[in-house]
């Protein structure tokens, strides 16, 4: 009885020091997460099918010489950028060059005639009046004089022809482009008017599509816009006004070929560019969130937005109206200017507290 008695003051000791333990211990820091998040905004709607198309020029123009002949030099291969003025191509000068000559000629021969010409009216005038010569005489003269002036307006006229014939022996280019398709070779002889060059100007450029008959019959398509996307870049857009669209469709693919013209088109949607389309709905607005936002609450799909205030995340049910390759498109639940985390979505739990990363800050 004595022991127990002894050990009892021991035990309340070590009690009341674990107590005391208990009091001083830290309690831990709360679990801040950090995650990726996105603002929601609404956008224009599209509908329909995705249209694949292709970058096109908007004016496409052949180069031709005005005069046939043998092509002795090309300046230029499909694909060079030229300017407004640049000689893309020669033809043999040596004929043009030859009748330019013969013109020269033609008019000094001319030119003398006629100074003979006003030496012999000057004297045919001073002589009638004192009838030294008939009136025949005077007037064979005058027929002369003015027959002479019309020789040397006909042979300026000629040699100025043919000093145009010289310089349409090059080829130059009307404006500003790319050359985009070659269509006859050095050494090759082409008559005028002969396609040699085909050139795709600077400036606008369009989106061929091929349109099914369905939209065609659905729809008045024409001046409709179109929210074009980059097929190697999805997140790379802008829109396209139609203005174009065929009258029949084609034999083989029943599809209608239309013409879009690109408003503000991005540097990289480059002649050639595979784009993907679809129709622009203004007034209709859709949300547009990446697959990794999706969460679930009670079997419905949910996200987590997070407060401005707080800096916490709530989980909300959302309305989907359809799923592409890139984008979830939410049709209710979500408010423009909401702060929705879209990765990191798994580890996340309701009030609990999140800081916000930068682009910047993610590492590989």
């Amino acid at each position: 009885m004595r022991a127990s008695a002894g050990r009892l003051p021991v035990m309340l000791g070590s009690s009341l020091l674990l107590v005391l333990a208990g009091c001083h211990k830290k309690e831990p820091a709360p679990d801040i997460r950090p995650v990726r998040s996105m603002v929601v905004q609404p956008v224009d709607s599209t509908a329909g099918e995705p249209l694949t198309g292709q970058v096109a020029p908007h004016r496409t123009v052949t180069l031709s010489f005005r005069l046939p002949g043998k092509i002795v030099e090309r300046s230029v291969s499909v694909g060079s950028a030229v300017h407004a003025g640049q000689v893309v191509a020669r033809l043999d000068e040596v004929g043009a060059t030859q009748t330019l000559h013969a013109a020269t000629a033609d008019v000094e021969a001319a030119k003398a005639d006629l100074i003979q010409m006003e030496a012999l009216r000057k004297r045919a005038v001073a002589l009638l009046p004192v009838q030294a010569i008939s009136r025949n005489e005077y007037d064979d003269v005058i027929r002369r004089y003015h027959t002479a002036q019309s020789t040397l307006q006909s042979a300026q006229a000629r040699m100025r022809i043919a000093q145009e014939g010289v310089e349409h022996t090059q080829l130059t280019a009307d404006s500003d482009g790319i050359i985009t398709d070659r269509l006859a070779e050095v050494g090759e002889v082409v008559a005028a008017g002969q396609p040699v060059l085909r050139m795709a100007q600077s400036g606008e450029r369009d989106i061929q599509f091929d349109i099914p008959a369905s939209l065609v019959r659905a729809t008045g398509l024409m001046g409709r816009t179109f929210s074009v996307c980059l097929d190697a870049e999805p997140r790379l857009c802008t829109t396209a006004n139609l203005y174009e669209l065929a009258p029949d469709a084609d034999p083989l693919t029943r599809t209608y070929r239309a013409k879009a013209l690109l408003q503000s088109p991005p540097a990289d949607m480059t002649l050639g560019s595979v784009v993907v389309g679809r129709m622009t709905l203004t007034d209709r607005r859709e949300i547009r969130l990446p697959p990794s936002a999706l969460t679930a609450q009670d079997g419905k799909p949910a996200v987590w937005v997070v407060a401005a205030d707080t800096s916490t995340v709530a989980l909300r049910q959302i309305e989907i109206a359809s799923y592409t390759a890139t984008d979830v498109l939410v049709s209710s639940g979500l408010n423009a200017g909401d702060r929705v985390v879209t990765a990191g979505v798994q580890a996340l739990y309701p009030n609990q507290k999140v800081t916000l990363l930068n682009d910047a800050d993610v590492r590989p």
